[in-house]
């Protein structure tokens, strides 16, 4: 029994019962992750019932009518200072649509009043979304129905505190693909061009400063 790991997800247990409440799930969860995603190590930090709260809808059970493809890329601090989500939705005519929204303490204290963010919304070119799509197979992120940045090379998945997290999500016609990172704890190289163009596209470069784990 591998002591060190149980102390681990056990810190990581507590930080979570710590996050700043939100809105009491009913019981009518919107289940915006699906169980595979939910019964696995790869997460979205303290996101999920944000998610829930700002009306996201679960990309796992279906393309939404009128759309090629959806993208969503949700930044979760891991303090819980703040959340990021944005979402790209390709368009039959090849353009897209993008949309942020998020939240978080009006200062860097959990003892400041939490503001909602008012949705961001804005058009993208065929070009801009076709090298966004690019990036996103080049880096192998939707490979897997359920996959994680953050294995080990034993194969094992690394386990990070208070690290700011990046759940990637994508539905099309192929079905639902999800995937993770602890972006304030790990980089990938691989990865990280696709990761910068989503944030140079959503304008939400204030995530970079969180990217320290003690910050």
């Amino acid at each position: 029994m591998d002591l060190r790991r149980i102390a681990t997800l056990l810190t990581l247990a507590a930080a979570c019962w710590a996050t700043p409440a939100v809105a009491a799930e009913d019981d009518d969860d919107c289940q915006v992750m699906p169980s595979a995603v939910r019964d696995s190590l790869a997460y979205l930090g303290h996101s999920e019932n944000r998610m829930c709260a700002a009306g996201l809808k679960p990309l796992w059970q279906g393309v939404p009518d009128g759309a090629a493809q959806v993208m969503r890329f949700t930044f979760s601090s891991g303090h819980a200072f703040f959340w990021r989500s944005v979402t790209i939705t390709a368009l039959p005519d090849g353009s897209g649509r993008l949309e942020v929204v998020g939240g978080g303490f009006k200062r860097r204290d959990v003892r400041s009043r939490w503001v909602d963010l008012r949705p961001v919304r804005r058009r993208l070119s065929p070009e801009a979304l076709a090298v966004l799509t690019a990036l996103a197979e080049q880096s192998g992120t939707f490979d897997h129905a359920t996959g994680t940045w953050d294995r080990r090379a034993d194969g094992e998945e690394e386990i990070f505190v208070h690290c700011q997290t990046l759940g990637m999500e994508r539905a099309d016609a192929g079905g639902y693909r999800f995937s993770s990172v602890n972006l304030g704890c790990n980089r990938p190289a691989k990865l990280m061009p696709l990761v910068d163009e989503v944030i140079r596209l959503a304008d939400i470069g204030m995530v970079r400063g969180n990217w320290s784990p003690f910050s």
